[in-house]
């Protein structure tokens, strides 16, 4: 019998035995092991429990060949990889391009098929020289000349991969693509149909729908339009819309991953209105952390809004917050559960993540425990991996319940008062457990039917 992992919700019998129906894919961002300061990401801070598929970002090209793009992304690599010995389910895709790439090396490497096989056969090297299971190609955004060309580098890709495969006695290795929300961008440069029946799935960026440049003030992701009256909505410019869209065109619902941001985009108010289509004056000033002008990381929009007002946008199912003439936009773990809940009625593949370090991982600034919104995807997909747990555990979907509040991890009060961070069994009650994040105490129970096991630190059956 599979173990339940802690912070996972109550799911079938069944799914404690095959697992999830659903993929949770979560991207790495090797820059932010670069930030300062509580913000600094590293490879250290990733829970191998958290996410069924983990891709790398990002790789480069040079002469129609796969390379790496940061000094020590080759060390990377192998201790990137190396987290699968904890999670024996968990699968790593190195993922190349992104939105600073550009697409000129992209439209040279498919222009013929002399260099396409120059990069696949690059790709396949590079992928199993280092332990990868996959590639994702966040190519931003193939153009009207290149759209069946991409086409034609998928369909030999995966040719290529199953031969390898067949000649070498190992699993096939994964193709994905990073696609974008807009409908325009979609219809110029990708052949839906034919795509789906290549990559083994699609990550759909449904983000970044309402920007920092814009004159008013607007949601970065709602899963729904506002009323058709008013003005400053799109009706194209949502969740909805857009996973609907890539389905009409002939993506197979299975293979789609809805995507999930776990920062916002910050407005500087002009005027004394502060909700939707409020006067912008521009993007509001960088985070301490992130340091990108008119974008927050979820833990950085925790500490703003701890003296801050928030509130719920109900027509689109996300909230958004200010403080003095700074606005955002952004997602929390009620509009992650509710996104998901929405995803799985709709027969949706997956969830994809962008990005681990920009949830509050380390638990610090939210206190609501590491990973609070990916923590919620977790619960409300029904992951259960079966992995050998971490060190940091998964979070629940809503705020835990707080038995006292205190400082450091020497100081602090109740329970975990002089306690290192970690967790703990309830000496009174089996069926419970505490995690201690610098001195705070955070009481957490079983799903129903299972007791805590101080051997493995996860929940259990009784037997």
């Amino acid at each position: 019998m599979a173990k339940l992992l802690l912070g996972t919700a109550v799911v079938l019998f069944a799914c404690l035995e095959l697992g999830s129906a659903f993929r949770l894919v979560c991207y790495f961002t090797s820059w932010a092991q670069y930030r300062p300061g509580a913000g600094k990401y590293k490879l250290d801070d990733l829970d191998p429990c958290l996410c069924t598929h983990l891709i790398y970002a990002f790789a480069g090209m040079k002469d129609n060949q796969i390379t790496n793009l940061d000094a020590n992304d080759l060390t990377l690599y192998h201790k990137f990889n190396s987290i699968k010995n904890k999670n024996e389910n968990l699968k790593t895709l190195l993922s190349i391009g992104g939105w600073n790439f550009g697409t000129q090396k992209f439209s040279a490497m498919v222009s013929t098929s002399e260099n396409r096989q120059i990069f696949i056969n690059s790709v396949i090297k590079f992928l199993r020289g280092y332990g990868f299971d996959g590639l994702d190609i966040d190519w931003e955004y193939p153009g009207t000349q290149d759209k069946h060309l991409f086409t034609m580098l998928a369909q030999e890709m995966v040719a290529a991969f199953e031969a390898e495969a067949k000649g070498t006695g190992k699993s096939r290795m994964l193709l994905s693509a990073a696609v974008p929300a807009g409908m325009a961008i979609i219809e110029m440069g990708y052949e839906v149909p034919q795509l789906g029946q290549y990559l083994d799935f699609f990550n759909v960026m449904t983000y970044d729908y309402h920007g920092s440049g814009s004159i008013v003030t607007g949601e970065n992701s709602p899963l729904f339009p506002l009323p058709n009256n008013n003005r400053y909505t799109n009706i194209h410019f949502n969740v909805n819309f857009t996973m609907n869209y890539w389905r009409i065109q002939g993506a197979p619902s299975e293979k789609l991953n809805i995507g999930f941001a776990t920062y916002g985009h910050t407005f500087k108010l002009t005027s004394s209105d502060t909700g939707i289509g409020a006067p912008s004056g521009g993007p509001g000033p960088p985070g301490p952390y992130t340091r990108a002008t008119g974008t927050l990381a979820y833990y950085e929009i925790c500490t703003m809004l701890k003296t801050g007002t928030s509130e719920w946008d109900a027509p689109q199912m996300v909230p958004y917050g200010y403080k003095g003439d700074v606005w955002v936009g952004y997602d929390n773990e009620r509009s992650f559960a509710d996104k998901a809940e929405w995803l799985t009625k709709n027969n949706f593949g997956g969830a994809m993540v962008w990005t681990l370090a920009m949830d509050d991982f380390s638990g610090a600034f939210c206190k609501q425990g590491p990973y609070p919104l990916i923590g919620a995807l977790h619960t409300k997909l029904g992951i259960s991996t079966g992995c050998v747990p971490s060190k940091t555990t998964l979070p629940p979907a809503v705020p835990p319940t707080h038995a006292s509040s205190g400082g450091g991890s020497s100081g602090g009060s109740g329970f975990c008062a002089g306690k290192a961070n970690g967790i703990y069994a309830d000496p009174k009650d089996k069926s419970k457990f505490y995690q201690c994040v610098d001195g705070v105490t955070y009481q957490k129970p079983c799903p129903a039917g299972l007791v805590f096991n101080s051997s493995c630190a996860c929940c259990n059956w009784p037997h």
